[in-house]
């Protein structure tokens, strides 16, 4: 009698159960949900690649949960699209920018306006470093910037990283997939014109 062969769902959970009992993790509702998500990304054909990384690497003062997520962040990087990729980098970079902004600001007292007032009326787009002439923020994180606002940035990029960079990695993705259909849109119209051009000529 042929048996009923597993489900991915109990792959998965099969998984976690692994993964805490290799490092030891008490069971309990909320951190097998914690685990759970750390891995939620990794597809089960890369299960054996996961545990093999994990147990080959030494990380002394890592937590277990410190060991997962390094490891699951592997596979994600190796996983991303050029435009993922290219999201998840502009976001992180702005996030970086934004907190020095917010912290500079803040320790500056000014009785005529708030740290919110003169974090808004900054000019994102003459930010630049010292000695150079380039603008440290470019079209797209102006386009992202504008769609996120200047308020909701200066709320979050010191309240939760995680939830900032998720938010903001999403508007960029939008905003490249604009920016490449609007290329292509460039490139097939001036392929289009060029040829319209040969076929009058002849």
């Amino acid at each position: 009698m042929q048996q009923n062969r597993p489900t991915e769902d109990q792959i998965r959970a099969q998984f976690v159960t692994s993964l805490m009992e290799y490092f030891k993790i008490e069971e309990d509702i909320n951190l097998r949900a914690h685990v759970a998500d750390l891995v939620r990304t990794i597809q089960p054909s890369h299960y054996r690649e996961f545990f093999r990384r994990l147990s080959s690497r030494s990380m002394p003062y890592k937590s277990g949960f410190e060991k997962i997520s390094l490891i699951a962040e592997e596979f994600e990087g190796e996983m991303l699209t050029p435009i993922d990729q290219e999201a998840q980098e502009r976001a992180q970079k702005l996030y970086a920018l934004m907190y020095d902004l917010h912290r500079e600001i803040s320790l500056v007292r000014d009785g005529e306006k708030s740290a919110l007032e003169r974090f808004e009326s900054i000019r994102f787009t003459s930010i630049k470093r010292q000695g150079e002439e380039k603008s440290l923020l470019d079209e797209t994180d102006i386009n992202v910037v504008k769609a996120l606002s200047k308020r909701w940035i200066y709320d979050y990029v010191s309240l939760d990283r995680s939830l900032f960079e998720t938010r903001v990695t999403h508007e960029y993705r939008n905003e490249i997939l604009r920016r490449e259909r609007d290329k292509n849109t460039t490139l097939a119209a001036g392929f289009k014109a060029k040829l319209l051009r040969s076929v009058k000529q002849k």
